[in-house]
């Protein structure tokens, strides 16, 4: 058992490099400024989608949000988010903005899809107070104190549901 949670902010850093290198595949997100995504596999039987808002380069990534299926909730499906913001643009409100962005679009995805309900989680360090901020703000849910599964460490967990036809959280 590793003893660190994963940190988005490596997974930024790395999408960042895979961009300037010129080897991932990008597409735009509809109705979202500057805001791109990527769907890759990183695992068997994982199924990965990646949002980052770019400056005009297309290859410097001023916030990022990574999205992985994490089963099911009361029988509808739950995505599980990770957030990170390059230092050099803290404090701007781009991760509340781009959180906001992607459950918009997860859920015009599942909706899409026939989903009528979707939830969205967060499972965030509890050192990591900026993040615990962000959450708080843009999914208006209460924590769960866990333990992280794959660190052990100590958690908190961000659960909040929506309706796929509305867009409205239940």
């Amino acid at each position: 058992m590793s003893t660190q949670m994963a940190d988005p902010h490596q997974g930024m850093l790395s999408f960042e490099a895979g961009l300037r290198s010129g080897i991932l595949e990008i597409g735009p997100v509809p109705g979202c400024a500057n805001l791109y995504s990527h769907f890759d596999r990183p695992a068997p039987g994982v199924n990965r989608l990646t949002y980052a808002r770019l400056q005009r380069d297309l290859r410097t990534v001023e916030a990022f949000v990574s999205c992985i299926m994490n089963g099911e909730v009361d029988g509808f499906p739950c995505v599980a988010l990770g957030y990170a913001v390059p230092e050099a643009f803290r404090r701007l409100g781009y991760a509340k903005q781009i959180l906001r962005e992607v459950i918009r679009d997860q859920v015009r995805q599942a909706g899409e899809n026939r989903i009528s309900q979707i939830y969205v989680e967060a499972v965030i360090d509890v050192t990591n107070l900026s993040s615990q901020r962000v959450a708080e703000a843009v999914l208006n849910a209460p924590r769960e104190s866990i333990t992280d599964a794959h660190s052990g460490r100590d958690a908190y967990r961000y659960t909040a549901r929506f309706e796929t036809a509305t867009g409205r959280q239940l």
